[in-house]
């Protein structure tokens, strides 16, 4: 997959995310500068793909958490600190 093909889909998967955190009410406090890596429900290639970058990412000295889309509208997303 490419970089591009990538980046496209995590935007399209971080919108969904975001909505669910703004507009759900149980969601936990996050540290200020996390870093969300999201992981879809039903792109495998895509999941591959974020599993190298949640390697590449949690290297680095700030909070990351795995973020996985529901399998429906009613479910919640699963939110998974990483490193903090």
């Amino acid at each position: 997959m490419s970089t591009k093909v990538q980046t496209d889909k995590n935007i399209e998967l971080a919108g969904k995310l975001l909505k669910y955190l703004t507009k759900s009410k149980d969601v936990p406090d996050f540290p200020q500068d996390v870093s969300f890596v999201p992981f879809s429900s039903t792109d495998k290639k895509l999941n591959e793909a974020n599993e190298e970058l949640l390697k590449s990412i949690s290297k680095e000295e700030k909070p990351v958490a795995i973020a996985e889309e529901p399998n429906t509208k009613k479910d919640s997303w699963k939110i998974i600190p990483v490193n903090f």
